[in-house]
């Protein structure tokens, strides 16, 4: 099984899913972000607590502080996109 990265070593792979621009939702970018990570099937379905993951857990703290730096927004709810600073930072 292969340890879950903490919330903060989340923030560049967000950034490098939404370096193109485009609006992601949750699902499409935890999906891309534990593919980049090359993130196993084990460590995915560790669950935090109800029927939350683990993962899906440390990538919303993620979200919010790359949203609190100015480094994405939500154009509409659960959907991400990234700023001119976020861009910087790729």
């Amino acid at each position: 099984m292969t340890s879950l990265p903490k919330s903060q070593d989340l923030i560049k792979p967000i950034l490098k899913v939404l370096k193109d621009g485009r609006v992601v939702s949750n699902a499409i970018m935890r999906d891309e972000v534990a593919r980049d990570l090359m993130l196993d099937t084990d460590s995915l379905s560790l669950i935090h607590s109800g029927s939350r993951t683990e993962f899906e857990y440390r990538l919303a703290w993620a979200r919010t502080n790359c949203k609190a730096r100015g480094l994405i927004i939500s154009p509409k709810r659960m959907h991400w996109q990234i700023t001119e600073d976020g861009k910087s930072r790729v």
